[in-house]
């Protein structure tokens, strides 16, 4: 079966009813009846799809994801068959090949989606990652990614030289979208092995407010008739506090409202740096305050992980021991206490339902020891520097 169709592992089972059916033996009935329906042809989703609104979030709530899916699927399909065309001329390469049935394809956008901005109809670019080809597509505020080789042997273990489409965990296609999504692609540096490696960064954005963003890095093994292999997957939120203003100085820092960015993109040479924030119960409005840049060592074969920096080492332990504490889980929330005693009462009185309201208060109260009261709440946490580690050392409720 088609990893396209598949979609990374994910089958849709549409055959249980008639299943059932045919175990009651009404299969001759059901064979009467039952007609196979026509696969839906890439224009033929255009035109379905050109009724409703260019953009999801001002539509009436119509869920189009499904087309989008089958939409991506068929693009496959158009891809496949021009780079295994024996009539195409020898000297064309596999990025020619795939350029030229991705120009098909936006042209027949660009005619049955006329009605739409240009940004929102079908568009596509590629990646090559010799002897690899990705391709990144676009629909309305989707984006999905496709990946083609050409494996040593087929899924019935014969060997082949036919280019097929490769599934993979996480890109983009299927899972339903509300808002928008952004979609980059980045060829990285090879293991001793030199297989195709490559990092995806989805954006997301739901059609009110909050940002998301996740990093999936995958690995081709051409010996394997199987999904890529995702070698990293982080998942995170985007901090829309302003990256460029100016730090204070460490005498007049304002800790209760100093939140920096962290971190930037790399993707480049044998260390990768992947940024991310997430809400916690620090956070003063929907914004992440806690921001962090986790590196990963790709040089050899197997990734490794190999730090994490982050913008307010002094909050992390309240905010990671608040989370395990509501979720009851004792050893977690020692891990960032000074003591038993403290991790005890947190786990005891900690309620469900935690957050700073509109402030956060951190005061300094003596040399490497905090104050933090989370707003009006009535709740206070003293943390201390140990080392090189922050940790809570006194936790009060009202």
């Amino acid at each position: 079966m088609s990893p396209s169709i598949v979609a990374g592992g994910r089958l849709k089972l549409t055959t249980f009813s008639l299943a059932l059916l045919m175990g009651f033996g009404l299969c001759g009935m059901a064979g009467a009846q039952q007609r196979p329906k026509p696969l839906r042809t890439f224009d033929g989703l255009l035109d379905q799809m050109s009724s409703g609104p260019a953009n999801p979030c001002d539509g009436t709530g119509e869920n189009y994801s499904d087309l989008e899916y089958q939409l991506f699927g068929q693009a496959d399909k158009a891809v496949i068959q021009e780079l295994n065309n024996t009539s195409a001329p020898d000297g064309d390469n596999p990025r020619t090949r795939t350029l030229r049935a991705i120009a098909e394809l936006e042209h027949l956008s660009a005619e049955i989606n006329n009605g739409w901005p240009e940004d929102k109809r079908f568009h596509a670019e590629v990646l090559e990652i010799p002897p690899a080809i990705v391709v990144k597509m676009t629909y309305r505020n989707r984006a999905a990614f496709s990946f083609f080789a050409i494996p040593e042997r087929d899924p019935f273990n014969r060997p082949t030289k036919l280019w097929q489409p490769v599934g993979a965990l996480d890109d983009g296609r299927y899972e339903p979208k509300a808002g928008y999504v952004s979609l980059d692609l980045f060829a990285l540096e090879r293991g001793p092995s030199k297989r195709a490696r490559f990092l995806a960064k989805f954006g997301g954005a739901g059609c009110g407010s909050g940002v998301g963003v996740g990093y999936y890095v995958y690995e081709w093994n051409p010996q394997d008739t199987g999904n890529l292999d995702e070698l990293i997957k982080v998942e995170g939120a985007v901090s829309q506090e302003d990256p460029i203003r100016k730090q204070p100085s460490s005498k007049k820092r304002d800790l209760s409202s100093f939140f920096p960015t962290v971190g930037e993109l790399q993707a480049k040479g044998p260390i990768i740096d992947l940024p991310y924030c997430w809400f916690s119960a620090i956070d003063t409005w929907d914004n992440p305050s806690l921001c962090t840049v986790d590196s990963y060592d790709i040089s050899g074969d197997r990734v490794r992980f190999r730090s994490r920096v982050t913008n307010r080492t002094d909050l992390v332990p309240i905010a990671k021991a608040i989370e395990h504490a509501q979720a009851h889980e004792y050893a977690a929330v020692l891990a960032y206490c000074g003591s038993p005693g403290v991790a005890s009462q947190m786990l005891r009185d900690v309620p469900p339902f935690l957050y700073s309201d509109a402030s956060l208060k951190v005061t300094r109260i003596g040399d490497g020891k905090e104050r933090v009261e989370l707003g009006d709440s009535g709740v206070r946490f003293d943390v201390e520097k140990r080392g090189n580690r922050w940790l809570v050392v006194a936790f009060h409720i009202d």
